[in-house]
This record gives C-alpha cells, structure tokens and sequence, in this order.
C-alpha cells in the first residue's frame, strides 16, 4: 500500500507517483477535477483510487457530515455509463474528542457500511483514545468503539509545519492503546519519503521530482 493524497484543482503526475511506488490516489471531495471519469481512469491504469475528506471542510453535526460525503461518494460512483468500483473514502478529522469523533465514524457507518473507510488524525494522539494495554487486559471504551467500526487508522508522520515524526514511535503510540497493528497505516511527508515505505503520502504535489 503506498497511497498519495492528489492536490485540490490539480492532475496528478503519474509518471513521478510510479517513480516512488506509488500505486493508489485519493482525490478531494467536492472539488472540480474529482469526477467519476477520472476516477474509472486512475484506476483502469492499474492505481487503488479513494477520496479523502480534509480537516475542517465540513463545519456541521455528524450526521450532515456524513450525508454529505454519502452523498459526495454516489456521485461519484452511480453515473451511468460511468463504472467506479472500489472507491475508498479516508476522513480528515484531528479534533482530540472522543465522543466527536465517535459520533461522527458511527454516522458514517450507518450511511455506508461497507465502504473501504480509514481515519487520519495528528500523530502521538494515542493519550487522549485510551490508556496503555497490558497482558491481561484488552482494549475498552472509544479504542474498542472504533474497532468495531472496522475504520483504519492512518496517523500523521508529520507536525503542522511539517516537522517529521518517526513513524515507528507513531505506530507505537496507538498499538499500545489495543489498536493492531494491521489496522494502521503510517501518513508520512511525501516530501520526505525514504526508499521503504508503506501507507499515506501527504500531498502528490510534495513528490520529489
């Protein structure tokens, strides 16, 4: 898995994108170039295709939130003649609030439920979902909530102005709350990506030539 995040109002290169191993693109929701066609094309070339949800774009209660990406998602996938199958959605949502963020994964859910669906928040946030895991005790309370939602977890590698934070303390950070560690998936600076890597890349744009 080595997904990239497109550029709102941009086409991504997919030439640079095969030069890092890129092999997915996630495009914005409700922007002009995220149509049905291009998201058939993207993956007619052989790319997982997905659509994210960016921090902040949508300022309502989880229940609007959710029918409006609900609604983002058929446009994008019901236009006849047009077949997009396998369309992943990932949810931008960096607000430390339990019940928020539960609330709104659970709308979600309840709109689409079996949607290819993954969460992206701000790194080393484990603190705040629940408390360190031992042998005896399993995880509880919003950790296990979320796992019940079947929803991905794609922590940030990554501080606001994009000072890197290893990715290996970040995946520790949330394993230790109970998460496994199959179920989440690093979001590193694509402009600081290594030889070896696996997850989210933040943005196409940030790609080293």
């Amino acid at each position: 898995m080595r997904f990239v995040w497109t550029v709102v109002g941009d086409d991504p290169d997919f030439s640079q994108g095969d030069r890092h191993g890129v092999d997915g693109y996630f495009y914005p929701m409700f922007d002009s170039l995220t149509t049905p066609e291009r998201l058939r094309d993207t993956a007619a070339r052989g790319y997982a295709i997905g659509i994210y949800l960016g921090h902040n774009w949508l300022a309502d209660t989880p229940a609007a939130i959710a029918a409006k990406v609900s609604q983002e998602y058929a446009r994008l996938t019901t236009k006849p003649g047009v077949i997009v199958r396998n369309l992943r959605v990932q949810l931008n949502f960096e607000e430390h609030d339990q019940g928020l963020i539960l609330s709104r994964l659970q709308a979600w859910r309840a709109l689409r439920a079996l949607v290819n669906t993954s969460w992206t928040m701000e790194g080393m946030q484990g603190g705040w979902m629940g408390p360190v895991v031992t042998a005896t005790d399993g995880p509880s309370g919003f950790v296990a909530d979320i796992l019940e939602l079947r929803v991905r977890l794609v922590p940030q590698c990554f501080t606001g102005d994009m000072r890197r934070i290893e990715s290996d303390a970040v995946l520790r950070d949330l394993t230790r709350r109970g998460f496994p560690e199959t179920l989440v998936s690093p979001f590193y600076d694509a402009a600081q990506l290594g030889l070896q890597w696996d997850g989210y890349a933040f943005t196409a744009g940030r790609l080293p030539a």
